[in-house]
């Protein structure tokens, strides 16, 4: 199971929070779990757009 920190806010109808290696892209959710799960897809989202964006070079025959 892999495992993330985040920082986040109890506001009165909401929660809010983000992940350190993204501080610019906050996330909300109605209850705690649900601002995890916000988390969670951002930290997915943000991930895969990274990955995506490695550049290799090969050669043609």
């Amino acid at each position: 199971m892999h495992t993330a920190k985040c920082f986040y806010l109890d506001e009165e109808k909401q929660w809010l929070g983000y992940l350190p290696n993204f501080p610019d892209h906050w996330v909300h959710g109605e209850t705690f779990e649900a601002l995890q799960a916000n988390l969670y897809r951002l930290n997915f989202d943000l991930t895969l757009v990274e990955t995506l964006r490695k550049v290799s070079e090969f050669s043609l025959r």
